[in-house]
């Protein structure tokens, strides 16, 4: 009898575990799933609020498919065919900003003009108002606010 009873022990044994490695399999396979699904069917747990077209369960909006050109967030490249029938990378490549700091000593300002900041002797000139008599600063057009 305890032979059987050890038995039955495996057995029961056995059939928990093999749920259990079904049950990590499938919620395995949902998180790759979830990963490989395009953007349009991911949940997003962003706070703005959903556009009209995609809360009605439209995928794509409006603005989506009249879009030619990919957005700057498409992290994938444009590949062109050569002569010889390969894929070649794109010539325009973005170029690296950097911008210089203040020479004066323990400054962490940015330079503006001179190698210098502002607090440190650089000297900007703004445009003035093109309005007879006005001293402000030109917003746009060569006019400040109250003039434009």
């Amino acid at each position: 009898m305890s032979e059987e009873e050890d038995l039955a022990v495996l057995i029961y044994k056995s059939s928990k575990t093999a749920k259990a490695r079904a049950a990590a399999a499938a919620a395995a396979a949902a998180m790759e799933k979830e990963r490989n699904a395009p953007p349009e069917a991911r949940q997003t747990t962003s706070t703005r609020k959903r556009s009209s077209a995609n809360v009605s369960g439209s995928s794509t909006s409006a603005k989506a498919s009249k879009r030619t050109s990919p957005s700057k967030r498409d992290r994938r490249l444009l590949f062109t065919e050569d002569d010889k029938g390969g894929k070649v990378a794109p010539k325009n490549v973005a170029r690296k900003k950097y911008s210089y700091k203040c020479s004066a000593d323990g400054c962490t300002n940015n330079a503006v003009k001179g190698g210098v900041c502002i607090r440190h002797g650089a000297k900007v000139k703004y445009k003035k108002c093109i309005s007879e008599g006005c001293t402000n600063k030109v917003v746009e057009g060569g006019v400040c606010k109250r003039h434009g």
